[in-house]
């Protein structure tokens, strides 16, 4: 009777670890869309603010390598309660920073705790949820606590910043993980851990793979700002952080204790689900940054408008994870894959023809298209990269899969921002020739503009000054406007090809449910 107690799952150390997920996986996107008033509020340029939420990546990347050490070295409920703290007091220290600095090293110390937090839920999922007996289950709920707020994030961040100013979104911060700190230390009481693991964990590869990924999200996150290549820090930066992230995996592959299993690698429906993870994030870049660039620079949106627009993924989402939920266990998650993949297509083709009178309308739908491709693809993925996963590989696939989800938006974020930017460049160049003072289109559009300015005034020179302006904005909007459809349209071929090409990937075996499993036992027993 007492083995049977000891493989009972702890539905309760469940339920608090996704709690935790939801709050390290929600409040970064409630930040990146505040940025602009935590710009405001610290008194810093907005590419100064951006290290912000870059910082909050990096440390993200250290608490998710420290996490299974910590786990089993001082017992899960303990890590939990000590994430929850670590939550809670880096919370407050960025909703009291007083300058940009201090908000960076408050930042990098919440993302240690943040990014910590979601893997532990898929820590305990895997640790103590068998196939066929609850993981799926649980890998589902794991999916839905990273993915199903998203369209949620903006509205909650510009609400926080209208009644109650930037410092209300860490101050939110700080209250919500109080549960988390105090359940945490009330589960699992009985696990204390194995403080030897902490003592030989394999410190030295942490602290090279950790500085060298750092540098390279630096790098990706900058980049753009910095435009590339004119800034010599950031090829040194995105060179060094692959050296080093290069010594560390040779390094681990020669330790008889790695920090990761590469040997995971092995398996092709892990490494396609690593990669797919990377690559095709589509559905969180079009909550992340194109509803909101789009939108903020040409109708002047604030968060809690762009809120109401991305609202629209969280029904589609949640309809997309149920349907996953119910077909995903039994049926090839190749289907799955591809219906999420074929939903970001879809997202993309809609938004081709983007226009900016009535951009926003035209984004709603987008954002419901796209919110069934992200509850479809992130339980399929989830399958992928779990199938046959083992107690020894179990933190490894963690770790790395946690990891890609960092770096898929990072790298998201900078594919496509680099893009809009190029093609914004070249259409600026085709309007400005299109639209030469000699063209007779040019001359009349000016002489109405000019008309148009003068019953206002009668100062003839500031009318045509005016008019110049006004038609100068309308060629710059409408440069940006076919850069994001440029975007949309490059966007639309991959992903559609991508919902082609999964199915060249090994398929992923139907798992029995926990009730078969039961009976047939029961009869091979009798």
């Amino acid at each position: 009777m007492s083995s049977a107690a000891e493989q009972k799952p702890p539905y309760a150390a469940l339920a608090v670890s996704g709690y935790g997920a939801v709050l390290g996986s929600f409040f970064p996107l409630v930040a990146v869309y505040s940025v602009a008033d935590i710009s405001g509020g610290l008194h810093v340029a907005a590419d100064s603010a951006a290290l912000v939420n870059t910082f909050q990546n990096v440390g993200a990347i250290c608490g998710i390598l420290a996490t299974p050490a910590l786990a089993f070295g001082v017992g899960r409920g303990r890590a939990m309660a000590v994430m929850g703290a670590g939550f809670v007091i880096s919370s407050a220290l960025c909703a009291m920073a007083p300058n940009l600095p201090v908000m960076l090293f408050a930042r990098t110390l919440h993302g240690v705790f943040g990014g910590a937090m979601p893997l532990m839920f898929m820590l305990l999922v895997m640790t103590t949820l068998m196939p066929g007996s609850g993981r799926f289950e649980g890998m589902t709920l794991f999916a839905t606590s990273t993915t199903l707020f998203f369209g949620l994030a903006a509205t909650v961040g510009g609400a926080l910043v209208e009644v109650a100013g930037w410092r209300s979104l860490f101050w939110a911060q700080a209250m919500l993980a109080l549960p988390y700190w105090f359940l945490g230390r009330r589960v699992m009481t009985q696990e204390k851990g194995r403080i030897e693991v902490l003592k030989v964990a394999d410190w030295p590869h942490f602290t090279l793979l950790s500085f060298g990924l750092a540098l390279i999200v630096i790098a990706a996150s900058e980049g753009e700002r910095h435009f590339w290549l004119e800034a010599w820090w950031v090829p040194a930066l995105l060179l060094g952080g692959g050296v080093m992230a290069g010594f560390a995996v040779v390094g681990m592959l020669r330790t008889e204790k790695p920090l990761l299993l590469l040997s995971a690698f092995r398996r092709a429906t892990f490494t396609w689900g690593i990669v797919l993870s990377v690559f095709f994030r589509f559905g969180q870049m079009f909550a992340v940054y194109i509803v909101p660039s789009y939108l903020g620079r040409l109708q002047g949106y604030r968060p809690i408008d762009t809120g109401a627009v991305l609202f629209a993924m969280m029904p589609s989402t949640a309809i997309a994870l149920a349907i996953s939920y119910l077909w995903g266990r039994r049926l090839d998650s190749r289907w799955l894959l591809s219906a999420g993949l074929a939903s970001f297509a879809a997202a993309a083709a809609l938004c081709i023809q983007l226009t900016p009178d009535w951009a926003a309308d035209q984004l709603r739908v987008g954002a419901a298209v796209a919110g069934f491709g992200m509850g479809f693809f992130s339980v399929a993925v989830l399958r992928f990269a779990t199938y046959q996963v083992t107690m020894q590989d179990g933190p490894t696939v963690g770790m790395i899969f946690n990891l890609t989800r960092v770096f898929g938006i990072v790298s998201g974020l900078g594919i496509l921002s680099h893009l809009v930017v190029e093609r914004e460049k070249f259409h600026s160049a085709i309007l400005v020739e299109a639209i030469g003072a000699t063209s007779p289109e040019t001359a009349q559009r000016l002489a109405q503009t000019t008309g148009a300015f003068a019953r206002f005034g009668g100062d003839a020179d500031g009318a045509q000054a005016a008019a110049v302006t006004a038609l100068a904005r309308a060629s710059g909007v409408q440069a940006f406007t076919l850069a994001f459809s440029d975007a949309f349209f490059v966007s639309a071929i991959a992903l559609g090809l991508g919902a082609i090409l999964v199915w060249a990937l090994p398929a992923v075996p139907a798992e029995e449910p926990a009730a078969s499993k039961k009976i047939e036992t029961k009869r091979t027993t009798a």
